[in-house]
């Protein structure tokens, strides 16, 4: 093996070592503010090291974001409106698997930054599948659609609803899809509206 492969591997284990860390802090203690400090000695570095392979707190919590969905295996791939509510129920039946660590992610701002980076591919995604029907819309109505859409294929809105009714995890995300879905049918039927409005002379 190369020396070069082994420093590769060496890094690699060390970023993978920093970025369990945070989400171990994020998960365990829920907290706003994540030290730098805290972050290199839980992960059994120096911060100088630390800073080597992040450059400020933004950057490490986007990566520790990222590194969170890939490990849960959240897709960003969505190309046609049908896809969007079965994503939506994919993403978040795999992070109720660990209820702290996603209220985190909606609740605290350290995690809100975390998932920054993960949820602004999705919101394009959603943008993009959404595109064929909004395009035949008025521009203002499509882009409100989008982001009602939007809002609602996120963690933020299920438990949104299971903090603030008694619906449990499960059924809050069933009452989240659903809603997409109606909206989508509703979006679908105005484009079918505006395709056949005979334009005025």
């Amino acid at each position: 093996m190369s020396t070069a492969t082994l420093r590769q591997r060496q890094a690699e284990q060390v970023r993978d070592a920093v970025l369990d860390a945070v989400i171990t802090e994020l998960e365990t203690r829920a907290v706003d503010d994540i030290s730098m400090g805290e972050v290199a000695a839980a992960a059994g570095i120096s911060l100088r090291t630390l800073y080597r392979y992040f450059p400020d707190r933004a950057a490490l919590l986007q990566a520790a974001g990222e590194r969170l969905y890939e490990t849960l295996g959240i897709p960003y791939e969505i190309t046609t409106p049908s896809q969007i509510a079965t994503s939506f129920l994919d993403a978040a039946q795999r992070l109720a698997r660990r209820p702290s660590l996603t209220r985190a992610l909606v609740q605290t701002t350290a995690g809100r930054t975390a998932r920054s980076a993960t949820r602004g591919r999705r919101v394009t995604a959603i943008e993009s599948a959404l595109a064929p029907i909004t395009s035949a819309l008025d521009p203002g109505h499509g882009q409100e659609a989008v982001a009602v859409i939007a809002h609602l294929c996120s963690a933020a809105s299920w438990v949104g609803i299971t903090d603030e009714s008694r619906l449990d995890d499960e059924a809050a995300q069933r009452a989240v899809a659903w809603a997409i879905e109606a909206l989508i049918t509703t979006l679908e039927r105005e484009q079918r509206a505006a395709r056949t409005r005979v334009p005025k002379a």
